[in-house]
C-alpha cells in the first residue's frame, strides 16, 4: 500500500471512530457483526478499529438500518444429525448420531463417542481409525467450517443436515475408493 493510500485509509477511520463516538454519546451505539470484531481483533471503540473498510462498511449500514449488522439466530444449538458413513471393513454404512453444540459436536456411536471439538475431533476421528475408515485430509476444517458458518449465518436444521451428508459422501467417496484389488485385498 502506498503512502497516500494508508493517510486516507487512516483518515476514513478517524472520522468513522468519531461518528461512532458521537453516535455512542447519543446512546445510539452502532453494532457490528460478531464475527467483524473478532476478525479485527479490536473492540469498535478503539480508535485502530475503523481503520479498514469493512467495520466502516458495517457503520455504514448500520447508519441505514439499526439492524442490519444483527447476528441471526444460531438455531441448531442442541439439534441432532445424521452422518451415514460406508466402511469397506463391514460393507455396509452406519450411521453416526452427532448432535451440535455451543462448543462443538457431539458424536454418539457404539464403543466411541462424547464431546468433540468444532472439526469432530477427537471422537469422530478414533471411529475411522477404529473401523479403518479413510477420509479427506482437511475433513476436520470443513467440520469446523460448517459449525461456524451455522452459527455466524442462523443455518436451519435441514442446511446443516444436507452440508453434514455432503461431508459424509466426501468421506464415502474416499473409502470407496481407496485401493482394495490385487495386492490391497488383506489390506485393513
Amino acid at each position: 500500500m502506498d503512502n497516500e493510500t494508508e493517510v486516507l485509509i487512516n483518515e476514513m477511520g478517524n472520522y468513522a471512530h468519531q461518528l461512532h463516538m458521537l453516535l455512542k454519546e447519543r446512546d445510539c451505539e452502532p453494532q457490528h457483526h460478531k464475527y467483524m470484531v473478532e476478525n479485527r481483533g479490536l473492540q469498535p471503540c478503539d480508535p485502530q478499529f475503523y481503520n479498514h473498510i469493512h467495520p466502516v462498511e458495517d457503520l455504514l449500514a448500520y447508519l441505514e438500518d439499526p439492524h442490519a449488522n444483527d447476528d441471526p439466530i444460531d438455531q441448531t444449538i442442541g439439534e441432532g444429525f445424521e452422518f451415514r458413513i460406508y466402511s469397506r471393513r463391514w460393507g455396509h454404512k452406519d450411521t453416526y448420531k452427532i448432535k451440535r453444540t455451543e462448543n462443538g459436536w457431539i458424536v454418539d456411536f457404539p464403543l466411541i463417542g462424547g464431546p468433540c471439538d468444532k472439526g469432530g475431533r477427537p471422537f469422530l476421528f478414533e471411529n475411522f481409525h477404529h473401523d479403518s475408515i479413510q477420509y479427506p485430509n482437511a475433513l476436520d476444517s470443513w467440520m469446523k467450517w460448517l459449525w461456524e458458518q451455522a452459527a455466524s449465518k442462523g443455518l436451519s436444521k435441514e442446511q446443516v443436515q444436507t452440508a453434514l451428508q455432503e461431508l459424509a459422501d466426501w468421506v464415502n467417496n474416499t473409502e470407496k475408493n481407496t485401493p482394495s484389488h490385487g495386492v490391497w485385498e488383506s489390506y485393513c
